[in-house]
């Protein structure tokens, strides 16, 4: 309003919507209105109690982070060669095309490793389906370990030409490493690729 406060609703997109209404030309609503389904699942703001606890997450962030990339880097070392993966993509592997540069660009190589299991789809999907340690996401980022199928999930509306030549196959699968310890890890991930072996032979 005139005093710069904004409208009273129990309803915070409502309120958005009406600060919308007020500042944006008609020619714009249409943003308003990609907007609103977002806000209307999500909140518009975070409540006290959730600012407090990414806050004090961020206290111990970097500790975290330094863990699980170095057992991200032990286990893209560990799963190089393995005879049921065809490649392995971390950026602190020798393999790896930018390694030089990754190295001079980057303190780590991050959390994530990306593999191909041999035999495609049906060895990708028993080799996650075998995983007890480490669960099965379509998203990546956690404290524990989360894995996801790019293809099936979030890759799946791209045609698949562009797929392949963004070296998104059938059998890749992408780990977030999260803070377990790394010889839990690594089994989970060895009977795991035991089971995608059976199914590729």
């Amino acid at each position: 309003d005139e005093r710069g406060h904004l409208p009273h609703s129990a309803d915070p997109a409502h309120a958005v919507q009406k600060v919308g209404d007020d500042l944006l030309s008609e020619g714009r609503v249409h943003h308003l209105e990609l907007l609103m389904p977002y806000l209307r699942h999500t909140g518009p703001a975070l409540s006290p109690f959730n600012a407090w606890v990414l806050l004090k997450g961020l206290e111990t962030l970097s500790l975290r982070v330094l863990h699980a990339q170095s057992t991200a880097l032990g286990i893209a070392t560990a799963l190089e060669g393995h005879k049921a993966i065809t490649r392995v993509r971390y950026p602190y592997l020798a393999s790896f095309p930018q390694a030089e540069l990754a190295r001079r660009q980057m303190s780590g190589g991050g959390t994530l490793v990306t593999f191909e299991i041999a035999g495609g789809k049906p060895a990708a999907f028993a080799f996650m389906n075998a995983l007890k340690v480490i669960d099965i996401s379509n998203n990546l980022g956690d404290s524990k370990s989360i894995i996801t199928h790019p293809m099936t999930t979030t890759h799946r509306a791209i045609p698949e030409e562009d797929r392949k030549t963004m070296g998104i196959t059938n059998g890749l699968v992408r780990l977030s490493v999260g803070l377990e310890t790394p010889a839990d890890l690594l089994r989970d991930l060895e009977q795991a690729l035991d089971v995608a072996a059976k199914v590729a032979s």
